[in-house]
């Protein structure tokens, strides 16, 4: 046995396995704790709603995000790896900050995402990124009005370009990581978008387009040899 079979081995039957233990019962713990304001609320405050405001508030809130539930894990799910996707969802902020944080460190180790070299390394820019978050935000939370009276006003306002050029960035980043992919997926994502302005159709189904619409044309391609496993 190669050193490589013997690293797949331990990535199969042990570092999955037991990462999927923990995640499962701490995606499980996130579950029951998000719901202790509301028992708090409920059966020390004595606060609470009319059943149909909270059925009417949970459909609403269902149907904005239901979509989502299948678009993200397939989504992100190739970048994070496994590990990295179950702390990425109990943890949040995953579009703008964890799968950033995971491609860039996958890319500074020179590992491939999707294998697992680039599962371990995205794990680690995913915890290192939750760390840093931590304590950045309990920073902010304790002296956040002064810093920001620090911060020159124009400084401060040039910050709502922070999330697109961070999206621009990675953007830029997958289409030089797989350019004959990316020749399907941006014009498909430009066309869902233009579409969804128009009404169409709302920018949830725009999203769902474009992801299963590029994984469909381009497992045809690949199929076809017009691509390789690489790109």
């Amino acid at each position: 046995m190669n050193e490589n079979q013997s690293v797949q081995q331990i990535y199969e039957k042990e570092y999955i396995p037991y990462s999927i233990k923990w995640g499962r019962f701490t995606s499980l713990l996130g579950v029951v704790t998000s719901f202790v304001p509301v028992i708090v609320l409920a059966f020390i405050f004595k606060v609470v709603p009319p059943i149909d405001a909270i059925i009417a508030a949970a459909t609403i809130r269902i149907s904005a995000c239901l979509v989502y539930y299948f678009i993200e894990p397939i989504s992100f799910q190739p970048i994070l790896g496994i590990p990295g996707t179950y702390m990425a969802f109990l943890s949040g902020n995953i579009s703008n900050l964890r799968v950033p944080c995971s491609s860039v460190a996958q890319q500074a180790a020179g590992v491939e995402e999707g294998t697992p070299q680039g599962a371990v390394f995205s794990t680690i820019g995913v915890a290192v990124s939750i760390v840093v978050n931590l304590a950045v935000l309990t920073i902010g939370v304790l002296l956040g009005a002064q810093v920001i009276a620090m911060i020159p006003s124009s400084l401060v306002s040039a910050l709502v370009y922070l999330v697109p050029a961070l999206y621009g960035a990675m953007l830029m980043q997958m289409i030089l990581y797989a350019p004959k992919v990316a020749v399907i997926a941006v014009p498909l994502g430009i066309i869902t978008l233009f579409m969804s302005k128009q009404g169409i159709f709302d920018s949830s189904m725009a999203i769902l387009i474009s992801v299963f619409g590029s994984i469909i044309i381009g497992r045809i391609l690949l199929k076809a040899g017009w691509l390789d496993d690489q790109q």
